[in-house]
């Protein structure tokens, strides 16, 4: 995958990499979805994945173009609190 997007030019360069972008992207709204959502289990293994340093977090947000320290800055103002808890705040 790296090589076929170091072997394109131009706006198909742009358009593969904006794509990828967007799923890894997606990787990550998923990811926090579970940790504010879902059943105790999943809801601790999101959290782990999202606070402890991790070369694969780390390398996730850089694929979505997500500054890690930025993320983790926002997920901290909101944790301990449910989703429903943050549903006024998202209006």
């Amino acid at each position: 995958m790296i090589n076929k997007m170091a072997l394109t030019t131009g706006q198909q360069r742009t358009t593969e990499t904006d794509q990828w972008c967007r799923v890894w992207r997606g990787v990550i709204a998923r990811t926090i979805q579970d940790w504010l959502s879902s059943p105790l289990r999943a809801k601790r293994e999101a959290e782990r994945y999202l606070f402890e340093n991790s070369v694969d977090l780390s390398s996730v947000c850089e694929l979505a173009g997500v500054n890690i320290v930025r993320l983790r800055a926002c997920l901290e103002k909101v944790r301990g609190k449910t989703l429903l808890d943050l549903v006024p705040v998202a209006q």
